[in-house]
């Protein structure tokens, strides 16, 4: 019998995926009865859509793919389809399709539509605020997004998978959905996770590897096993994605070895227990190959010999691709093909390595190289420069305009621009622009500047002194020709290179030093000569009031004034400085440390001196170094006053003189060395040894020393203030000037120092905004008061750790723990906190 409908209340329930033999007919009544086993043809007038806020009813429409006065079966295949394309946008969870009303053969069809709920907001419970911000980056999901199943599906996977590459395998993540009233057909989502922990490497299992031992794969890479773990310091934390990068050095390994063919069939994570797995690693090492026969094609510029000389390869040796592109391309210990021919200005130069040949386990290479023309630097800019003048940058880059171009030039002006610490070296570029057609390069550098002056407000505590204070300006890129420009204060006159200091420092009545220095490094602006004035004041107390009429003082006034140049001989990293310096004290009732030893408690005492210096300066960078060297060799004099007096005639009684007497004019000449190195043992991981040492002479051994510029080894160097006259020699772990007089008095200082010390650095933070790194270091040090009992083996030993921060704003900041481990020290650890002191 024949299901039949009538027009008024014909309902056409169709839901996804139903068949129209699923739908029940109603009858109201009417008197029009369509036969279903007998579909009638109509001319399809229209569809009107009730229920969608998200799509535009007249898109929806066209999406049915119903044709206006195109006809369509009533039921029919057409009806089915339209409802399958309304269902296919995902955005609705319910889909009904009525007849609207049939005039004459043309009919009218209305779609109900209920749209899914909208994302109003979601939250994330169970983590920490990183890895809630870690894992709202990772996900897809945003406000007013259609809450499907497959959205709630793709987010769960796309949590697990976060995890899972941190090495969370058993992440638990739960999704609810609740009801916001506070928008219509809305829902919030709340996420609730529990990471668990962190999934271990319990073994390795490896197969396949014939020449090269299971116990240097497993050293080769990271995690660590747990099962018979040898560094119980390495992690066993197993995070796939650093895993990813760990697998290829098996690879080259292999590749170094001569096995150009090795590969990792294939790698497996296999659990053993909740938080252990097992990994499982299969390679494939192929034949061992050797060099055999190099010859060179298209060399003009130099011999074949010459070139076979620099790569350095010798027929018989291991075949290692990477060897070969190094000695070829970039060489970072030495010469390579690449840079003899491009810091001769070839920079059009190209070479290509051929296989002509592969025998058995032997090949020959054919080098083929394209020499080009010389090229010439035609124009040299910089951008990104919003503060620093462009003359500034200019002077430092040795690339120069009519020269010829140099690879090597371009890598030392980078390192220059680097050594100003007034851009990111981080972010430092170049951009060589070949012109082929007249054989020149334009040269493009690129910075970003950073912050570089301070505004200092800091202070540290060092050898039991107390809380020392200080403020104070320091400009780095200082332009003294701005004061008086019109909007040369932007907020202070900046950008040509000169730095100016204004400080003052105090810890109350004790102690007060004012400073002010100025260095322009570009003396006349032609050549790097650089000038430096400074003056200085300070007052030191046995902190009773100026009322008081034991007040004792010890007040120190200087002045010095230095050139510097900038050398071309031996290289060009030497500078050869020299200054000329006065210094006055003025004591009254002073009786601390050696001035009163002697007598000298009243009077005043002076220091003209000369200072000539020779260093040599290669670091990578100026904050935070990776590798080169720092030297310096100095002398500083006075003029021989006593043996002037000598010289015409003039002898003079010095054991019958007073104190005040004998050292009116301060007469010695000093000698240091200080050496600093820094090597990178492991990406950032960077050792710093280093060496100091100085000696003082005399002109006149019956004058002897004066109780002036000796030096005083132990604590943090901060101190220092309290033994004017006295250069303090840091050595952590112990108090302030404890080694050279143990008795604790400070009073005996020695002529005669000399200090080792070596730290393991690793960086925290190389942002230039705060850069932060860690380091562990051993020191030794000691001085001695005659040369003959001068011993380089009889030094004080201390050990320790600390942090380094730099702040553009403050400076250095060091927080240091250390053990002295000799019998200078009554106590075994020492904390030291600094601010604004230069290491």
């Amino acid at each position: 019998m024949a299901k039949k409908w009538r027009w008024i209340s014909l309902i056409l329930l169709v839901f996804a995926g139903a068949n129209y033999s699923d739908v029940l007919a109603q009858d109201d009544g009417n008197g029009i009865i369509l036969d279903y086993e007998n579909p009638k043809e109509y001319v399809f007038g229209g569809l009107k859509i009730e229920g969608t806020t998200a799509m535009d009813p007249n898109v929806l429409s066209i999406i049915t793919g119903l044709d206006y006065m195109k006809k369509i079966r009533i039921p029919g295949d057409e009806v089915t389809r339209a409802v399958e394309n309304i269902w296919r946008q995902g955005i609705f969870s319910d889909v009904e399709l009525h007849i609207n009303g049939i005039k004459g053969d043309t009919v009218f069809l209305l779609a109900r539509v209920v749209e899914r709920p909208r994302l109003s907001k979601y939250s994330i419970k169970g983590l920490n605020k990183t890895e809630t911000k870690n894992v709202r980056d990772e996900i897809s999901l945003k406000r007013d997004m259609i809450l499907t199943e497959n959205l709630i599906k793709e987010t769960y996977t796309e949590i697990t998978k976060y995890f899972y590459g941190k090495g969370f395998f058993n992440a638990d993540v739960r999704m609810i959905r609740e009801k916001d009233t506070a928008y219509f057909n809305s829902e919030i989502l709340r996420i609730h996770i529990k990471k668990g922990k962190r999934v271990k490497v319990f073994d390795y299992e490896i197969s396949g590897n014939e020449n090269l031992d299971d116990s240097k794969i497993r050293r080769l890479i990271k995690p660590k096993r747990t099962y018979h773990k040898i560094n119980l310091f390495a992690s066993s934390k197993l995070v796939e994605s650093d895993f990813d990068d760990e697998k290829k050095k098996i690879s080259d390994k292999y590749h170094a070895m001569g096995f150009r063919d090795a590969y990792l069939l294939y790698d497996s994570i296999v659990p053993v227990s909740a938080n252990r797995v097992k990994i499982k690693l299969g390679i494939s090492e192929g034949k061992k190959y050797y060099f055999r026969n190099i010859e060179w094609v298209g060399n003009t510029k130099y011999t074949s010999g010459f070139l076979d000389t620099v790569l350095n390869i010798s027929r018989g040796d291991i075949f290692d691709q990477s060897k070969l592109d190094t000695r070829l391309y970039m060489n970072p210990n030495g010469f390579d093909v690449s840079s003899l021919y491009m810091d001769d200005g070839y920079l059009f130069f190209s070479l290509n390595p051929i296989e002509v040949r592969v025998d058995n386990d032997s090949i020959d290479l054919e080098i083929r190289i394209y020499e080009g023309k010389q090229a010439t630097i035609n124009k040299v800019s910089v951008i990104g420069n919003d503060k620093t003048s462009d003359k500034v940058i200019l002077r430092t880059l040795r690339t120069k305009p009519g020269e010829k171009f140099s690879r090597t030039d371009i890598q030392r002006s980078l390192r220059e621009l680097a050594a100003l610490n007034y851009f990111d070296p981080e972010q430092l570029d170049v951009n060589p622009i070949p012109n082929p057609s007249d054989g020149t390069v334009d040269i493009e550098y690129k910075v970003v500047e950073k912050p570089s002056d301070q505004v200092e407000a800091s202070g540290g505590f060092g050898g039991g002194f107390g809380f020392v204070g200080s403020v104070g300006l320091v400009l780095n890129n200082f332009s003294a020709k701005k004061l008086f420009e019109p909007g040369g204060w932007s907020p202070v006159p900046s950008g040509d290179g000169q730095r100016l200091t204004v400080r003052a420092q105090s810890n109350g009545i004790g102690y007060q030093a004012y400073n002010f220095s100025f260095a322009e490094p570009w003396l006349g602006g032609k050549k790097p000569n650089q000038l430096t004035i400074s003056i200085y004041h300070s007052i030191q107390t046995n902190f009773r009031q100026k009322d008081d009429p034991s007040r004792a003082t010890f007040k120190t006034t200087g002045a010095s004034i230095g050139l510097g140049k900038l050398l071309d001989k031996p290289d060009d990293y030497f500078v050869w400085s020299n200054s000329i310096n006065y210094q006055r004290y003025n004591l009254d009732k002073w009786t601390a440390f050696g001035a009163g030893a002697i007598g000298f408690t009243e009077g005043f005492s002076n220091s003209l001196s000369w200072n000539s210096s020779l260093t040599r300066n290669s670091t990578s960078a100026p904050v935070y170094p990776k590798n080169g060297s720092t030297f310096s060799l100095s002398l500083q004099f006075t003029p021989p006053y006593s043996a002037i007096q000598s010289l015409l005639g003039n002898e003079r009684d010095y054991a019958g003189m007073s104190a005040q007497e004998k050292f009116k004019w301060i007469e010695y000449h000093k000698w240091k060395f200080n050496a600093n190195w820094y090597t990178e043992l492991a990406p950032k991981l960077v050792l710093a040894p280093s060496w100091q040492t100085g000696i003082i002479g005399l002109y006149s051994k019956e004058l002897g020393y004066s109780p002036f510029e000796q030096f005083l080894v132990g604590g943090s160097g901060f101190g220092s203030w309290a033994f004017f006259g006295t250069e303090i020699i840091p050595l952590k772990g112990y108090q302030e000037g404890l080694i050279s007089d143990p008795s604790g008095r400070r009073e005996d200082a020695d002529p005669i120092f000399n200090k080792f010390s070596v730290e393991l650095r690793y960086p925290l933070s190389l942002n230039p905004s705060a850069t932060v790194y860690g380091y562990t270091y051993f020191e030794a040090g000691n001085t001695w008061d005659r040369l003959r009992d001068f011993n380089p083996f009889e030094l004080q030993r201390a050990a320790g750790f600390g942090v380094r921060m730099f702040l553009p704003m403050f400076g250095l900041l060091g927080f240091d723990y250390g053990w002295g481990f000799d019998k200078a020290t009554p106590e075994k650890g020492h904390f030291l906190f600094s601010i604004g002191q230069q290491f």
